[in-house]
Protein backbone atom coordinates (compact mmCIF):
# COMPACT_ATOMS: atom_id res chain seq x y z
CA UNK A 1 0.00 0.00 0.00
CA UNK A 2 1.01 3.42 -0.92
CA UNK A 3 1.62 5.73 2.05
CA UNK A 4 0.49 9.58 2.02
CA UNK A 5 4.52 10.98 2.22
CA UNK A 6 5.17 9.95 -1.67
CA UNK A 7 1.78 10.91 -2.86
CA UNK A 8 2.16 14.07 -1.61
CA UNK A 9 5.57 15.38 -2.22
CA UNK A 10 4.60 14.66 -5.83
CA UNK A 11 4.65 17.64 -8.64
CA UNK A 12 6.74 20.78 -8.26
CA UNK A 13 6.21 23.85 -6.45
CA UNK A 14 6.66 27.43 -8.57
CA UNK A 15 6.27 30.92 -7.48
CA UNK A 16 4.24 33.20 -8.71
CA UNK A 17 5.16 37.14 -9.18
CA UNK A 18 3.16 37.88 -6.03
CA UNK A 19 5.87 35.90 -3.86
CA UNK A 20 2.52 32.67 -3.53
CA UNK A 21 3.41 29.64 -4.86
CA UNK A 22 1.46 26.47 -5.97
CA UNK A 23 1.94 22.87 -6.96
CA UNK A 24 2.63 21.88 -10.78
CA UNK A 25 1.42 18.45 -11.13
CA UNK A 26 -0.51 16.31 -13.78
CA UNK A 27 -2.74 14.45 -12.19
CA UNK A 28 -5.47 12.44 -14.81
CA UNK A 29 -7.79 15.10 -14.83
CA UNK A 30 -4.94 17.68 -15.86
CA UNK A 31 -3.79 15.09 -18.46
CA UNK A 32 -7.37 15.05 -19.63
CA UNK A 33 -7.69 18.61 -20.42
CA UNK A 34 -4.01 18.57 -22.15
CA UNK A 35 -5.60 15.53 -24.60
CA UNK A 36 -8.68 16.56 -25.23
CA UNK A 37 -6.95 20.53 -26.82
CA UNK A 38 -4.03 19.05 -27.86
CA UNK A 39 -5.36 15.81 -29.51
CA UNK A 40 -3.54 13.17 -27.36
CA UNK A 41 -0.57 12.62 -25.74
CA UNK A 42 1.74 12.94 -28.58
CA UNK A 43 0.21 16.56 -29.11
CA UNK A 44 1.09 17.73 -25.88
CA UNK A 45 4.55 16.09 -25.97
CA UNK A 46 5.02 18.35 -29.76
CA UNK A 47 4.22 21.09 -27.53
CA UNK A 48 6.85 20.13 -24.45
CA UNK A 49 9.25 19.68 -27.23
CA UNK A 50 8.26 23.05 -28.99
CA UNK A 51 8.87 25.08 -26.03
CA UNK A 52 12.08 23.07 -24.55
CA UNK A 53 13.17 24.69 -27.97
CA UNK A 54 16.32 22.47 -27.27
CA UNK A 55 18.55 22.04 -30.29
CA UNK A 56 16.30 24.35 -32.84
CA UNK A 57 16.25 26.92 -30.26
CA UNK A 58 12.69 28.86 -29.12
CA UNK A 59 10.89 29.65 -31.96
CA UNK A 60 6.71 29.53 -32.98
CA UNK A 61 3.74 29.86 -30.90
CA UNK A 62 4.97 28.84 -27.58
CA UNK A 63 4.07 31.42 -24.45
CA UNK A 64 -0.09 30.44 -25.15
CA UNK A 65 0.45 26.49 -24.96
CA UNK A 66 2.73 26.54 -22.26
CA UNK A 67 0.72 28.66 -19.89
CA UNK A 68 -1.99 26.03 -21.08
CA UNK A 69 0.30 23.32 -19.74
CA UNK A 70 1.12 25.01 -16.46
CA UNK A 71 -2.71 25.81 -16.25
CA UNK A 72 -3.49 22.49 -16.42
CA UNK A 73 -0.76 21.57 -13.89
CA UNK A 74 -2.53 23.48 -11.68
CA UNK A 75 -5.78 22.48 -11.69
CA UNK A 76 -7.63 20.72 -8.75
CA UNK A 77 -5.46 21.01 -5.78
CA UNK A 78 -3.38 23.76 -6.96
CA UNK A 79 -5.82 26.18 -6.65
CA UNK A 80 -6.33 26.99 -10.78
CA UNK A 81 -9.81 26.25 -12.83
CA UNK A 82 -9.84 26.61 -16.51
CA UNK A 83 -12.44 28.84 -18.09
CA UNK A 84 -12.62 27.88 -21.83
CA UNK A 85 -13.72 30.39 -24.44
CA UNK A 86 -15.40 28.72 -27.08
CA UNK A 87 -17.00 29.38 -30.96
CA UNK A 88 -19.89 27.94 -31.98
CA UNK A 89 -20.44 28.00 -36.06
CA UNK A 90 -23.26 26.20 -37.37
CA UNK A 91 -23.04 24.16 -40.44
CA UNK A 92 -25.84 23.57 -43.31
CA UNK A 93 -25.64 20.55 -45.16
CA UNK A 94 -27.57 18.53 -47.46
CA UNK A 95 -28.56 15.03 -47.55
CA UNK A 96 -28.14 12.31 -49.87
CA UNK A 97 -31.87 12.22 -50.65
CA UNK A 98 -32.18 16.37 -50.43
CA UNK A 99 -32.94 16.97 -46.77
CA UNK A 100 -31.40 19.70 -45.46
CA UNK A 101 -29.76 19.52 -41.69
CA UNK A 102 -27.43 21.88 -39.58
CA UNK A 103 -25.34 21.12 -36.39
CA UNK A 104 -23.41 22.94 -34.12
CA UNK A 105 -19.48 22.65 -34.41
CA UNK A 106 -17.93 24.20 -31.46
CA UNK A 107 -14.29 25.15 -31.38
CA UNK A 108 -12.49 26.00 -28.35
CA UNK A 109 -10.57 29.27 -28.94
CA UNK A 110 -9.03 29.66 -25.53
CA UNK A 111 -8.19 28.45 -22.36
CA UNK A 112 -7.57 30.90 -19.65
CA UNK A 113 -6.50 29.45 -16.35
CA UNK A 114 -7.72 31.60 -12.99
CA UNK A 115 -6.42 31.22 -9.37
CA UNK A 116 -9.72 30.60 -7.29
CA UNK A 117 -8.86 32.19 -4.51
CA UNK A 118 -8.54 35.65 -5.40
CA UNK A 119 -9.60 34.98 -9.24
CA UNK A 120 -6.60 35.95 -10.96
CA UNK A 121 -5.31 34.79 -14.61
CA UNK A 122 -2.54 32.79 -14.33
CA UNK A 123 -0.52 34.66 -17.05
CA UNK A 124 -0.64 37.72 -14.67
CA UNK A 125 0.98 35.63 -12.12
CA UNK A 126 3.82 34.28 -13.91
CA UNK A 127 7.04 36.23 -15.22
CA UNK A 128 8.98 35.86 -18.10
CA UNK A 129 12.36 36.13 -16.54
CA UNK A 130 11.85 32.50 -14.68
CA UNK A 131 11.36 30.86 -18.04
CA UNK A 132 13.91 28.60 -17.35
CA UNK A 133 12.83 27.31 -14.17
CA UNK A 134 9.16 26.94 -15.45
CA UNK A 135 10.51 24.89 -18.17
CA UNK A 136 12.21 22.74 -15.68
CA UNK A 137 9.17 22.53 -13.25
CA UNK A 138 6.49 21.34 -16.27
CA UNK A 139 9.02 19.05 -17.31
CA UNK A 140 10.13 17.40 -14.53
CA UNK A 141 6.28 17.43 -13.03
CA UNK A 142 5.35 15.64 -16.69
CA UNK A 143 8.15 13.30 -16.19
CA UNK A 144 6.84 11.97 -12.59
CA UNK A 145 3.39 11.36 -13.96
CA UNK A 146 4.55 8.61 -16.46
CA UNK A 147 7.16 6.71 -14.62
CA UNK A 148 9.50 4.35 -16.25
CA UNK A 149 9.33 0.76 -15.35
CA UNK A 150 10.07 -0.48 -12.12
CA UNK A 151 12.94 2.05 -11.49
CA UNK A 152 11.18 4.33 -11.00
CA UNK A 153 8.52 2.69 -9.07
CA UNK A 154 7.79 3.52 -5.06
CA UNK A 155 10.65 1.18 -3.43
CA UNK A 156 9.65 -1.30 -0.57
CA UNK A 157 9.58 -4.53 0.08
CA UNK A 158 8.85 -7.59 -2.14
CA UNK A 159 5.84 -9.28 -0.03
CA UNK A 160 5.05 -13.40 -1.51
CA UNK A 161 1.97 -14.14 -0.76
CA UNK A 162 1.01 -17.77 -0.35
CA UNK A 163 -2.17 -18.46 -2.23
CA UNK A 164 -4.37 -21.41 -0.89
CA UNK A 165 -5.39 -24.28 -3.38
CA UNK A 166 -8.78 -22.95 -4.52
CA UNK A 167 -7.33 -19.79 -6.08
CA UNK A 168 -5.12 -22.46 -8.23
CA UNK A 169 -8.18 -24.23 -9.70
CA UNK A 170 -7.38 -27.63 -7.98
CA UNK A 171 -11.30 -27.89 -6.47
CA UNK A 172 -12.83 -27.08 -9.84
CA UNK A 173 -13.13 -29.80 -12.32
CA UNK A 174 -13.19 -29.97 -16.31
CA UNK A 175 -14.98 -32.02 -18.50
CA UNK A 176 -13.57 -33.70 -21.45
CA UNK A 177 -13.99 -31.26 -24.87
CA UNK A 178 -16.85 -32.81 -27.18
CA UNK A 179 -15.50 -33.72 -30.79
CA UNK A 180 -15.91 -31.09 -33.46
CA UNK A 181 -18.90 -32.94 -35.47
CA UNK A 182 -20.84 -33.92 -32.42
CA UNK A 183 -24.64 -32.82 -33.09
CA UNK A 184 -25.96 -29.80 -31.63
CA UNK A 185 -29.41 -28.15 -31.05
CA UNK A 186 -30.42 -25.12 -31.93
CA UNK A 187 -31.07 -22.87 -29.39
CA UNK A 188 -34.98 -21.62 -28.70
CA UNK A 189 -36.72 -24.57 -30.89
Amino acid sequence: MTTAAPLTALGREITFVDGTTGRLRYSLGALALLEQRHGGIDGILSVFEKIDGKGSGLSGVVIGPMLELIGAGLTGSGGFVPHITERVVTVREETPDGRKTSRDVREVTAVRYVRQSDRRELGDLLDFNGFDQLVDAMTEAFAEAFPQGEEEAPAGPVIDVELPDTFRGTSSTTSAPSPSDAPTTPSGT
